[in-house]
């Protein structure tokens, strides 16, 4: 399948600068570099960039030149990002297009310590797009691009799958760059990115960072990831695994869920309210058979089911509040149900989001049972 797509998009883009080059020896196609993926480092007091590009030189012809890796990177230093770009640019002697560009990746340090001074670039600079994807790296970004992602067509694009699965399916974060100016502009609210890590030929994510006035703070884990997908409202499907005294380990299949949340301030503490409305496929349990469930047995598996979904979302909000940071976007809602308590509080928020509580209700319903998975 992403061969297919990668394929569509190269050969659209071959033939619009075919048109546009005309009879001009295509020489106007091989001064540019389609840009797939770009990292940014911080190594030795300068920013060290690295891009992403197809290999329209690569040998061979039809299939032959688009199987395996048709990318390459390319790496700079500078003092800026726009500077490090081109000087990219000048090495190459290239015009580099980053209109199909897939992700910007940052490394760990960079991300820790400089994330906030690469808003200019991406506020001001022409080859930023709002829909790129942002994510940070658990080590450097240049780790992750030389990735060759089991010998993706473009591992630049089998990374921005991955992150658009992973908050689909509960595991990971799908930000763009519109996500990212939009969180930074809003008085309240605190940045989140996801974090990817290299796993031999692969990469995958590893929990999401949270931020504290514009500062990273801590990286929830997978429990915690799974719980901030669903306070956001952001899960689609997933697998959730808990324990039953009866039936021991149960693991079933998310296939909806919707979440509800509202702001409230009692006793000058801001309350999260939280409902949470949520369908199940069982599709193993340890000690029985899924298809000879009672009625009764189905209802005790729902209320356990709804305590470790409560058990889960009170994990990712501890972690936020604990760390100051609100990139559950709490503030924002306050904003919207109590604006007269907003305007006082949003003063000095982090202090008051730290004694912040929550509510959660949960209602889950198992609406479906896998009849091919036995227990043991």
């Amino acid at each position: 399948m992403n061969y297919l797509k990668s394929f569509k998009i190269f050969a659209a883009f071959l033939l619009v600068m075919l048109s546009l080059c005309g009879c001009s020896d295509n020489s106007g196609l091989r001064n540019i570099s389609v840009i797939e993926g770009m990292g940014v480092d911080y190594e030795n007091g300068s920013v060290s960039v690295t891009v992403q590009s197809l290999n329209l030189a690569k040998e061979g012809s039809g299939v032959e030149a688009l199987s395996g890796n048709i990318t390459m990177n390319t790496t700079a230093d500078s003092a800026s990002i726009s500077e490090a770009i081109e000087k990219i640019s000048q090495q190459t002697s290239k015009t580099l297009f980053f209109g199909q560009n897939k992700i910007i990746v940052f490394g760990k340090e960079f991300a820790a310590n400089y994330l906030t001074e690469s808003l200019d670039y991406i506020l001001r600079s022409a080859d930023s797009r709002s829909d790129v994807l942002i994510c940070i790296s658990d080590s450097t970004a240049l780790e992750i691009l030389e990735c060759e992602e089991n010998d993706a067509l473009v591992p630049a694009e089998a990374i921005y799958d991955l992150l658009e699965t992973g908050e689909e399916q509960g595991f990971g974060a799908y930000v763009t760059v519109n996500d990212l100016l939009n969180m930074y502009a809003d008085k309240t609210s605190d940045i989140y990115l996801p974090v990817l890590k290299l796993n031999d030929d692969s990469i995958q994510v590893n929990g999401i960072a949270v931020y504290s006035n514009e500062k990273l703070k801590t990286v929830l884990n997978s429990s915690e990831t799974f719980g901030f997908l669903v306070l956001s409202d952001k899960l689609e499907t997933g697998q959730l695994v808990f324990r039953s005294d009866k039936f021991g380990d149960i693991d079933a299949q998310i296939i909806s869920s919707a979440t509800k949340t509202k702001v409230s301030v009692v006793n000058a503490r801001p309350v999260l309210s939280v409902n949470i409305k949520s369908s199940l496929m069982l599709q193993e349990i340890e000690n029985g058979i899924t298809s000879s469930l009672s009625k009764a047995d189905i209802r005790s598996i729902e209320a356990l089911a709804n305590e470790r979904i409560a058990e889960l979302c009170s994990a990712a909000f501890n972690k936020c509040t604990e760390n100051e940071s609100d990139c559950l976007r709490i503030g924002e809602a306050l904003a919207m149900y109590c604006p007269e308590e907003y305007a006082y509080m949003s003063k000095d928020w982090h202090s008051y989001l730290k004694n912040c509580v929550i509510q959660i209700s949960v209602d889950v319903s198992v609406n479906k049972i896998n009849d091919n998975s036995k227990g043991s």
